[in-house]
């Protein structure tokens, strides 16, 4: 792919093409482009960003190592995405233009969410498991949009800061940025779902 500076990558964005950085989500959260989705590399990205990005739409992909993102590429190959528009890699804080801040977002654990409500702060709790997941038990109170629906659903999420669950965090850190690209306050919770039941959370089955 041709290398992406900055002011391209700034480009890329404003023309609505998607920008997917590859790194693991503990690093994206703490600092990612804004607008980029974050798809790992070590995470079956070509599962995941097939079933979600417009067909025919340019992507960009940001890593940490060239060869991450030629391990990326042969994998996007199989799907049907065969030439990345373009490529970063390095400090992501080489891939934003002069005078811009990277984005950012926290992560927590099911325990957080429950002290959360415990205090009675009023937040958003999105489910983005598939429907059979579900049915092994719910978050009273959860909204449920299935992560491969989200991008097309983005208007459905309720007012408020969002806290994101899956089943192990994967998913979640998906979902949290394409709806952090929004402008929406997101948190990703990076746990196990089996971990809610223990914390006070009210788990239900739907």
């Amino acid at each position: 792919p041709e290398p992406a500076d900055a002011a391209q990558i700034a480009r890329r964005l404003a023309a609505g093409e998607w920008v997917v950085d590859l790194r693991n989500r503990v690093a994206f959260a703490d600092g990612h482009v804004a607008g980029s989705f974050n798809f790992e590399g070590d995470g079956k990205p070509a599962t995941y960003l097939a079933w979600l990005i417009p067909w025919g739409k340019p992507v960009t992909l940001l890593g940490d190592t060239p060869a991450q993102i030629a391990d990326a590429q042969r994998e996007l190959t199989r799907v049907g995405i065969d030439r990345p528009a373009a490529a970063a890699t390095g400090d992501p804080a080489t891939w934003i233009r002069a005078g811009e801040r990277l984005g950012s977002f926290p992560r927590a654990r099911f325990a957080d969410l429950a002290d959360v409500h415990e205090r009675g702060e009023d937040v958003v709790v999105l489910d983005v498991r598939r429907d059979s997941e579900r049915a092994n038990g719910v978050i009273e109170g959860s909204v449920h949009i299935p992560l491969h629906q989200l991008h097309g659903r983005v208007g459905e999420v309720p007012d408020g800061t969002v806290w994101v669950h899956c089943a192990g965090g994967m998913r979640a850190a998906i979902a949290a940025s394409l709806l952090d690209a929004t402008g929406r306050e997101v948190v990703a919770i990076d746990d196990g779902f089996e971990a809610a039941a223990g914390t006070g959370l009210s788990v239900t089955r739907p």
